[in-house]
């Protein structure tokens, strides 16, 4: 009798502690948060002192151009809810600066719902690469080879942490381009791979310091400003998912 009433007492204590460490979501948060600083400490890190080099060049932008839901949740396998976890340089080609991002996907808003929780890969706009690499082929004064970090006006790189809301497909490891060559090149993972689908214009991003989700192309306003329609319902789009999305 005595051990059955030790056996049960040190189950009362130790279930609870081994529960609040394994699924209690706060302490999942606290984890992710240091993940997050660390590798935004560890990225800030590696871009300090670096050349930016601002282009007007466009990166990767496939899909449809979409303002409404109907729209977004039908020209995308899934829309996701997520968060910048890290981000690591990429071996790029020619002409191209993509970063290798990793992303946690918090939500899934319409799709494949058993992407919720997972870490997935994603090739984002803008990154390091080589001047070597950017400028080959073009007319450019010679200079000693070195790293730079380019940013696209239409996509600058998010921050590390930042959360985010996106239409995404998966890769098409057998596409032949540039962008896919680029990703065999940085050893991406195709089982855990997605493509943004029109990152120019349906990318959401709300960093630290926002209050509200906002498209992360600064310059999406402007360069619609001909499209009045189109523009007045990718700003009715960014309000809708501020409503449903931004808690």
């Amino acid at each position: 009798m005595k051990k059955t009433l030790i056996v049960l007492m040190t189950l009362v204590f130790v279930l609870p502690l081994s529960a609040c460490s394994v699924s209690n979501p706060r302490y999942q948060n606290i984890d992710q948060e240091k993940l997050i600083k660390k590798n935004s400490q560890a990225w800030e890190k590696k871009i300090l002192g670096m050349q930016v080099v601002e282009s007007d060049e466009h990166g990767d932008s496939r899909g449809h151009i979409v303002s409404s839901m109907t729209e977004l949740k039908k020209y995308s396998k899934s829309v996701i809810q997520g968060r910048i976890i890290n981000f690591e340089k990429m071996n790029n080609t020619k002409n191209v600066a993509y970063t290798k991002a990793t992303v946690h996907i918090d939500d899934v808003i319409s799709g494949d719902k058993k992407l919720k929780g997972q870490d997935i890969q994603m090739a984002l706009n803008s990154g390091i690469t080589s001047t070597t690499k950017w400028y080959a082929d073009k007319n450019q004064t010679r200079e000693v080879a070195h790293d730079i970090l380019v940013q696209y006006d239409e996509f600058p790189l998010p921050k590390i942490g930042a959360k985010l809301i996106v239409g995404i497909d998966p890769t098409d490891e057998n596409e032949p381009s540039p962008y896919n060559m680029a990703l065999k090149r940085s050893k991406f993972d195709y089982g855990k791979s997605y493509v943004a689908i029109m990152p120019k214009y349906n990318f959401w991003i709300k960093d630290a310091n926002d209050e509200k989700y906002r498209l992360n192309n600064p310059k999406a306003n402007e360069d619609l400003k001909n499209n009045v329609e189109m523009g007045q319902g990718l700003n009715k789009l960014t309000e809708t998912l501020n409503q449903r999305y931004n808690k």
